[in-house]
């Protein structure tokens, strides 16, 4: 039977962006209009957090593809071989092949695909007692506050988004099926959000190559500069786990990046997330 929720209730994350949400079950399908609600609030708010969650995978795979089409990361060798390839684990926990411990830098998912992956959604499982946060910022926030002289060098350019990261070398690197496969791609440096037009930079510190007609010299010197913009303190929210946390972000107006986590520790997430529809999802 649906879940008929009436309680939705809302809270602000920070004072700029980010909704917590609570009184939803999400083991349970949510009848329309909550969902509705619920969709409308995190595009509102760029990021969601719904706690004391308790799912098993298919229940992770039936929330997500109410968003939209499912997605598969384009690096297809970080994927586990005899499970469902549309959830990824993050982990550190004993026996792991690829450990999931170390720092992330500033980035925003899939920037270097034609059509990007729309939202993205972690859910808590193992929880650390310190480190492995995830921190984001709101670049939709940032676009609203750029200072005249760097609106003026962005608005309008294009930028070249690459999946082996520069100057920083990718932890896992490409296989060459992947780099014949994965080719750069150029998209608007300013995006403009599907539903809502609004407005944000499109920054992947990890991943923009270059910026309009600069060289790479010159693209990494502005690409330095709108990071430290977007990363002031009024544009961030930093999420510490805990266990049953659904964390999901909107990539047309978030970047995050990952904090390293002391010996020791353990954390293990699982990741999915959803593409927009064909007609809106190349970056405009």
């Amino acid at each position: 039977m649906p879940n008929r929720v009436k309680t939705m209730k809302m809270s602000p994350l920070t004072d700029s962006f980010g909704v917590r949400i609570e009184g939803v079950n999400l083991s349970q399908p949510l009848d329309e209009a909550t969902f509705q609600g619920l969709r409308t609030l995190w595009m509102e708010h760029r990021v969601a957090v719904i706690s004391n969650q308790d799912l098993d995978d298919n229940q992770l795979i039936k929330f997500t593809e109410r968003f939209g089409p499912l997605f598969v990361h384009a690096q297809t060798s970080l994927l586990k071989t005899g499970n469902r390839k549309e959830v990824m684990e993050l982990s550190n926990l004993d026996g792991v092949s690829r450990p999931v411990d170390y720092e992330l830098d500033w980035h925003t998912d899939q920037t270097y695909t034609p059509q990007p992956v729309f939202g993205t959604i972690l859910y808590g499982i193992v929880a650390p007692q310190a480190g492995g946060q995830t921190l984001f910022s709101d670049l939709a926030g940032a676009y609203d506050s750029l200072p005249n002289e760097l609106r003026q060098r962005v608005e309008g350019a294009t930028a070249v988004y690459s999946a082996e990261p520069r100057p920083q070398v990718r932890d896992t690197p490409l296989n060459e099926e992947e780099k014949a496969r994965i080719l750069d791609c150029t998209h608007p440096l300013i995006r403009t959000h599907p539903y809502l037009k609004r407005k944000a930079v499109y920054l992947s510190p990890l991943h923009i190559k270059t910026i309009g007609a600069l060289s790479e010299d010159d693209s990494l010197d502005l690409l330095r500069q709108l990071t430290i913009h977007a990363t002031s303190d009024t544009h961030i929210y930093r999420h510490t786990w805990s266990v049953g946390d659904l964390v999901m972000w909107d990539n047309t107006s978030v970047m995050h990046s990952r904090t390293p986590m002391p010996a020791g520790e353990k954390r293990y997430l699982k990741r999915t997330g959803f593409y927009l529809p064909d007609e809106l999802a190349v970056p405009f």
